[in-house]
């Protein structure tokens, strides 16, 4: 409500002015009693009753289900909170439902002053499944002063679990954002999903200046655990960022996007943790510049930004990363003594590019290449200067197998869809023509050498590969088919139990419910 007084009307009456002040009275009353368990539109009320200021609080270990609508502030000033700031499990929980097509819990975009405290946040992925959408908690725009501290905020549905956005205005940026000692994570899955929709998740994206992202506590995130875009004059210290103990993460910290022009000056990483552990790991833990992630941008980043003090432990491919940067970089005192040594124990680098598959076999931690960055620069003693340039150094995936196996009636390949196995090193498909060919790969050129092939060729796969055909049917034959029939099989029917693809001698086989080899592919199949 906005009241206007005509400067040159009559005086206010002493009843205009009771009136007046009770209207802002009204305004900035904190709710007397806390909110049990219930439904969001409860919380969303007293939001929207209390106006600037409002102090609105869950009562300990309340449970409010998200369906409809996420939780909006609605006036600056306002606070979300766990009665008496508890740090334990007896903080709230906004949940989302199963069934709902929502994807925030929290929505403070575009609200200065907002605080998010003491509170648990779970977007309930692995019962609400994934979904495309906004973050877990929506913050920043054009507003100022928005803190996010002490909650745990865990399993987004979406792309990240917390997110600052910036305004898109330079003259009304996102700024002096904090975020402090939350518990985040887990924070997406690896890979995508069967219609091919990435399933990772970041855990803070931070688009916000001169702000603070301290003292987290930050696991199990799939994308990024930290990324910056942009956010010139903020400061990122004292972070605990852990892979899954399962997964792939992209990276720690990301200072890869081309958010406010590229400009990160001021940026300042320091004090950090980064450890991958389990089976997963890290990618990178530190990546920066315009030419480090998987769609390299031509503009150069720019800093100043200073990234010291931190500690790498444990399965990080690559612990900083800098290519394409300009405007000055200090690198220094950043402990990799604890990463995992040879990388190969923990990854696979198959599919990268020469320069980074080079790095990698020889466990090369500090990178950075030196005719792509300008400006003033500080690295420490340990980086190596690559001869090469490398533009997409998030491209590891785990270790690939020695050998892969189907039991009988498991195998149905087409030459649309090429791979039959993916081994270490080696390669197994189904060409166009018919031909099923197991390739080694050279570990640092990447060329393709044949190591054995069926043979039979045809013309008959059909215009997009697909009348081709591979199987290992349930009576134990390998056989393959195109579009004018069988065009060979191994022989092998009321035998075979299992077929085995394998990166060396004898590369294929056939065995029995024994474990006997009935059959190689030296052997030769039958036309």
């Amino acid at each position: 409500m906005v009241l206007e007084v005509d400067e040159f009307g009559p005086p206010l009456t002493g009843t205009m002015l009771r009136t007046i002040v009770s209207l802002v009275g009204l305004a900035a009353i904190a709710a007397a009693d806390c909110i049990p368990s219930g439904p969001a539109s409860t919380v969303n009320a007293a939001l929207q009753a209390g106006g600037a200021g409002a102090v609105v609080q869950l009562c300990p270990s309340a449970v409010i289900n998200i369906t409809d609508a996420e939780i909006t502030f609605t006036a600056e000033n306002q606070e979300l909170s766990t009665e008496g700031y508890p740090e334990d499990s007896t903080r709230a929980t906004v949940i989302i439902e199963p069934g709902s097509n929502i994807t925030s819990a929290i929505w403070g975009r575009w609200t200065s002053g907002v605080k998010v405290l003491n509170l648990q946040v779970d977007g309930n992925r692995p019962n609400a499944a994934p979904l495309s959408g906004d973050a877990l908690i929506e913050m920043g725009g054009g507003a100022s002063g928005q803190v996010v501290s002490y909650n745990v905020i865990k399993n987004t549905r979406s792309w990240s679990c917390l997110h600052y956005i910036g305004s898109g205005q330079d003259y009304n940026p996102c700024r002096d954002g904090t975020v402090t000692n939350n518990t985040i994570g887990p924070c997406g899955n690896e890979g995508s999903d069967d219609a091919g929709n990435s399933l990772w998740a970041d855990g803070v994206s931070f688009e916000c200046t001169a702000s603070e992202v301290s003292y987290n506590d930050i696991s199990g995130t799939t994308d990024g655990g930290i990324v910056v875009f942009g956010a010139p004059g903020s400061h990122f210290i004292g972070n605990s960022i852990t892979s899954s103990e399962t997964d792939e993460g992209f990276g720690g910290f990301n200072l890869v996007d081309p958010s406010y022009n590229g400009n990160y000056s001021g940026v300042v990483i320091s004090g950090n943790t980064i450890k991958g552990v389990g089976t997963g790991f890290f990618n990178l833990g530190i990546g920066i510049g315009s030419h480090v992630w998987s769609n390299p941008n031509d503009d150069t980043y720019f800093g100043p930004v200073t990234v010291t003090d931190n500690t790498f432990i444990g399965n990080i491919g690559f612990s900083i990363v800098v290519n394409h940067w300009s405007g000055g970089l200090t690198v220094t005192g950043n402990d990799v003594s604890k990463t995992t040594t040879p990388s190969s124990s923990f990854a696979d680098a198959s599919n990268c590019q020469a320069q980074v598959k080079a790095s990698f076999n020889a466990s090369e931690q500090l990178i950075a290449y030196l005719p792509s960055i300008t400006g003033s620069l500080d690295l420490q003693s340990d980086f190596t200067d690559v001869p090469d340039n490398s533009t997409i150094w998030m491209c590891l995936q785990h270790p690939l197998p020695d050998s892969l196996s189907f039991a009988a009636g498991a195998l149905n390949v087409t030459a649309a869809q090429s791979t039959v196995a993916e081994l270490e090193n080696f390669h197994v498909q189904l060409q166009g023509d018919g031909n099923l060919v197991g390739y080694a790969i050279d570990p640092v050129t990447s060329d393709w050498t044949p190591a054995w092939a069926s043979n039979p060729q045809t013309s008959d796969c059909g215009s997009d590969n697909s009348l081709c055909v591979v199987t290992f049917g349930a009576d134990g034959d390998l056989v393959e088919d195109d579009g004018a029939g069988q065009l060979w099989d191994t022989g092998t029917a009321g035998e075979g139990q299992t077929v085995v693809f394998s990166n060396a001698s004898p590369y294929l086989e056939i065995l029995d419910a024994d474990g006997a080899s009935v059959w190689t592919i030296a052997d030769g199949v039958v036309q």
